[in-house]
């Protein structure tokens, strides 16, 4: 999904009734895949597409979500609902006390369905016997019965096409049945932990037997770094602290929305365009991405900081 956030910055948050001034509001676009999108932006040599669900083409949110995505193939992949003007909208009220975000949601487009999903892969791909050789796809699990059909579509008619998923939200349960497809999936800390782990190792290990062979499982875990496993003859596996600026002890974080999504960008670039690199340097790319974003407004020029 791709949204449409209006961050407002506040003191403090507002108890019930009462009437607070904000320091700023700050319009973006938002949505996992595309924040992750963006900040790959700054990093891919391939080319990036966007599929989701948008308003009518020529309206003043889809041509705002375009135009935040300019590297990016959002017009001859996406799905353009005719009837309706708006995005999703988010609005989010961040308190500077505590940095806690309280986030109010709305959607009034129709979710993709399965069979839209099949005819735009096969447009814009084109087709089983002459379309592309090579294309990583990635789902943010969004509804997770459809994506399952998604997911278990590509495998069949593309099995040459590497699929990742984000298994975020646990009330997804669903997520878990798609997670088996996947030749990489992304766990939140969340996730685990609504599951009864502690940590991120004995989560992943306890994951292995339900993910296919050779997949690369990852699960962030905020200030306690990430982990990730790759299964295969021999295991491997790769552990990073949180990431933190050099030589500047007291970096102040300025914004954490979207640092899960930074992180996954920098984990599919790492594995498309260094494959040379260990699971461990591959980690620590994503982990340094993800870090250096929640320094900045934004995803913006991320790519050009880490080299």
């Amino acid at each position: 999904m791709v949204t449409n956030p209006q961050l407002s910055s506040v003191p403090h948050f507002p108890i019930e009734d009462e009437k607070l001034r904000a320091k700023s509001i700050t319009r973006r676009r938002g949505g996992n895949t595309a924040n992750s999108l963006e900040a790959a932006q700054n990093t891919q040599s391939t080319d990036l597409h966007l599929l989701a669900v948008l308003p009518n083409e020529q309206s003043a949110s889809s041509k705002f979500i375009c135009e935040s995505l300019p590297q990016v193939n959002i017009s001859n992949v996406s799905l353009f609902r005719k009837q309706h003007q708006e995005a999703a909208s988010s609005y989010i009220i961040q308190s500077e006390e505590n940095r806690s975000r309280t986030i109010v949601s709305i959607n009034q487009l129709p979710e993709m369905r399965d069979d839209e999903f099949m005819q735009q892969v096969h447009s814009f791909t084109g087709g089983k016997e002459q379309g592309w050789k090579k294309a990583w796809y990635h789902f943010e699990g969004r509804v997770p019965e459809i994506t399952l059909l998604c997911v278990r579509f590509l495998r069949d008619q593309f099995p040459h096409f590497n699929i990742s998923v984000e298994c975020e939200k646990p009330e997804r349960t669903g997520m878990a049945e798609v997670a088996e497809y996947a030749d990489v999936v992304f766990y939140s800390k969340l996730w685990a932990e609504k599951n009864g782990y502690t940590d991120a190792r004995s989560f992943l290990e306890a994951r292995r037997s339900e993910t296919r062979d050779g997949a690369m499982l990852c699960c962030t875990w905020g200030s306690g770094g990430a982990t990730a496993v790759q299964k295969g003859d021999d295991v491997v596996w790769a552990d990073v602290k949180a990431w933190q600026a050099e030589g500047d002890e007291q970096a102040k974080v300025v914004d954490t929305i979207g640092a899960g999504d930074t992180f996954i960008a920098g984990m599919l670039f790492a594995i498309n365009e260094h494959c040379e690199w260990s699971l461990q340097r591959k980690l620590e790319f994503a982990n340094g991405l993800a870090g250096r974003k929640v320094l900045q407004e934004g995803f913006g020029g991320l790519g050009k900081s880490m080299w």
